[in-house]
């Protein structure tokens, strides 16, 4: 028999353990949530740091001439585990030097366990053609206008050829810049630039009809008939023009993605229509490969990848995408101050955490590469940007 004291002592731990079983009961219904949120924050980040890696590395490979090759990232699933274990122990009489049982113990355990599974998706097969070998679409170009980015950015950027204006380009084989018509395009980009800062250029809409060239309508509303002419100079057409206040003149122009598109040369009539050739995904990271910084001993070797030759000094000095629009920086090791680093080829590139224009360039990079891996099913486009652009 036991004493009223033992007796006490074990009410005493059964009590203690279903307050505990209680504590738990709660517990277990609320950490759900908590898990959730902390857990989503932590896969945000490492996805975005994921992809911008992954990039950055593409960028590196088009210096050296590989071939760049994209992993997206399919599902995140994580499962959650939560398990308890309670118990109570006590030791029962062995003999003469342990007459009485010695007291109750609650024995109690909690486990939790978390198990993710990521899956990713090789960009193959036509998909590999649609995304990164594919010129941009209009729609999509209007997109990025309509989004925030500045005329001058995306001129410098995406656009490949504009009328008879070519951006510039590289010889990827003997690093010699081409440099025709280069300087004229330079002037169109900077008139461009300063009507948007104004607010008098606006992207009026995309349209695409059945048996109807497709085209991008831009309205203008020019300071005067002089600035009306330097642009339309420029591009080559002969729109119709409105007389406003003060002096000011207001003019349409569409641009056509048809590259054989020659209305204004035949006829001396009125004209409005402007041929576009915009870039590849794949043209684009090659572009910007142009200032990933290579050891001069690689440059030197011509074997592992090709200098780059200077601008003529009368372009060099000028502003535009020639100068280098996102700068990827290497070194032996890790950078301390890295927005982004990768190791390859035995070195680190990176980009500058205080590189704000380069940083700046990389976010629309992103979101272009968004945009070409989507599908936009509307005539009018609405702006879808994912989670981390």
């Amino acid at each position: 028999m036991t004493s009223a004291k033992e007796d006490f002592g074990m009410q005493r731990s059964i009590l203690w353990l279903g307050m505990f079983m209680s504590v738990l009961f709660i517990g277990g219904c609320s950490l759900g949530p908590q898990v959730l949120k902390g857990n989503r924050y932590d896969y945000n980040l490492s996805i975005q740091k994921s992809n911008n890696e992954e990039l950055i590395l593409n960028i590196v490979r088009a210096r050296y001439a590989e071939s760049i090759f994209f992993l997206q990232v399919g599902s995140i699933s994580s499962h959650f585990g939560y398990s308890t274990s309670i118990g109570l122990s006590s030791t029962l009489p062995s003999g003469v030097n342990q007459p009485t049982p010695s007291p109750v113990r609650p024995n109690l355990g909690v486990t939790f366990s978390e198990n993710p599974t990521i899956t990713y998706t090789p960009m193959q097969g036509e998909e590999v053609v649609r995304l990164l070998q594919s010129d941009l679409t209009l729609d999509r170009f209007m997109i990025l206008t309509s989004s925030g980015w500045d005329i001058e950015s995306i001129m410098w950027l995406v656009v490949d050829k504009i009328g008879d204006l070519k951006n510039f380009e590289v010889d990827m084989l003997t690093g010699k810049p081409r440099e025709e018509n280069y300087d004229k395009y330079l002037n169109l980009v900077q008139l461009l630039n300063q009507i948007q800062k104004r607010g008098d250029l606006e992207f009026v809409g995309y349209y695409r009809k059945e048996g109807v060239v497709n085209y991008l309508s831009l309205q203008f509303r020019f300071l005067n008939h002089q600035e009306a002419d330097q642009v339309e100079g420029l591009l080559k057409v002969r729109p119709d023009r409105i007389a406003v206040s003060n002096g000011r003149i207001i003019s349409t122009i569409e641009l056509t993605s048809v590259s054989d598109f020659v209305g204004c040369r035949q006829t001396q009539g009125k004209c409005s229509q402007v041929p576009i050739k915009l870039k590849s995904f794949f043209d684009i990271l090659r572009h910007l490969s142009f200032y990933v910084d290579i050891p001069p001993d690689e440059q030197a070797q011509q074997k592992i990848v090709r200098p780059f030759k200077p601008m003529s000094n009368d372009i060099k000095h000028r502003d535009g995408f020639h100068k280098g629009s996102i700068r990827v920086k290497s070194q032996w090791t890790y950078p301390d101050n890295a927005y982004i680093a990768i190791p390859y080829r035995n070195r680190w590139f990176y980009l500058a955490d205080d590189d704000v224009q380069s940083k700046i360039y990389f976010s629309l990079v992103k979101s272009i590469f968004s945009l070409q891996s989507g599908n936009l099913q509307a005539v009018v486009p609405i702006l879808t940007i994912p989670v981390g652009h």
